[in-house]
């Protein structure tokens, strides 16, 4: 996926939470419904969350410069490790507007709350899905948190339509069912947001990528000539790239040429595998068959 591509995921998720913020305000306050009201002004903070990762995912997309020769891949880790948070603050605050709401007695919501929430989850999935796929095509882990941060909001959709639905149909004693709704569904909403951090998390503190990734560069180590092992092996993640860092083996009996051009070969078929999202190779030439090794 081209840079193009994912910034206009992030700039659309932002417009998109605008939108649905203005609508649940104002159907909320028209519709006496204090859980969509509150459910409103978390999709504010929404808005919020979108802007940190659409500039999260452009400042990520440079290219590296003397001060970064890493690139700025991390600066999508950081984005999205922050749209993570601006969850938990959403769900505390949705979380204490309900149990105001739930000690001040109000009135039963009006019913064209229902469609109009009906129609908010259907929209909040449909860009869960859309952002889903464009995360998994660029192994975007903001991207991911952002798809997520939408499927949250239709859970909370959900919970605030059970709880209208039911102080609709059941009349005034049943006027609070809303708020518990929310209630609920803003620990779920803790919860989920929790273990989305940890993958930015994991990039930000350099976790080891996992075996599929070594696989295949160990698989191109044993197709590169005079490559006799690879000694040591890290690969870390940053943005959507990944940053390798490999001691080879090769005969000590070959000049430090012959020896240079060898890890050469094995860094630019690296490099050439656009499927590996490889962007830096950093390579330490050891003698084969030292003591001790």
């Amino acid at each position: 996926m081209n840079v193009d591509s994912r910034e206009k995921f992030g700039a659309i998720s932002a417009m998109s939470n605008l939108a649905f913020a203005t609508g649940k305000l104002l159907v909320g306050f028209w519709g006496n419904s204090y859980a969509l009201i509150a459910d409103g002004i978390e999709s504010i903070a929404d808005v919020f969350s979108s802007l940190v990762v659409w500039n999260g995912l452009r400042v990520a997309d440079r290219e590296p410069d003397a001060e970064h020769p890493y690139g700025h891949g991390k600066a999508e880790s950081i984005a999205g490790l922050i749209a993570a948070c601006a969850l938990v603050v959403s769900a505390i605050l949705i979380g204490i507007n309900a149990i105001r709401e739930l000690l001040e007695p109000h009135g039963v919501p009006a019913p064209y709350v229902i469609p109009a929430l009906i129609a908010i989850i259907i929209g909040k999935e449909i860009l869960f899905r859309w952002l889903m796929k464009g995360s998994e095509a660029s192994d975007s882990t903001a991207l991911k948190v952002e798809a997520w941060h939408h499927r949250m909001d239709s859970f909370t959709s959900l919970g605030v339509l059970i709880g209208v639905c039911i102080a609709v149909f059941a009349g005034e004693g049943f006027a609070s069912a809303d708020d518990v709704a929310a209630l609920l569904v803003s620990g779920l909403i803790i919860y989920n947001a929790v273990q989305l951090a940890r993958p930015s998390l994991d990039e930000l503190l350099d976790r080891d990528v996992g075996e599929k990734l070594a696989e295949q560069i160990e698989n191109a180590a044993k197709e590169t000539p005079g490559l006799v092992r690879l000694e040591s092996l890290q690969v870390r993640k940053s943005g959507t790239q990944h940053l390798v860092d490999v001691h080879l083996e090769v005969d000590g009996n070959l000049t430090v040429t012959a020896g240079h051009a060898i890890a050469h070969k094995f860094k630019d078929k690296l490099l050439s595998q656009e499927e590996l999202r490889i962007s830096h190779v950093m390579t330490h030439v050891e003698p084969a068959g030292r003591p001790g090794r």
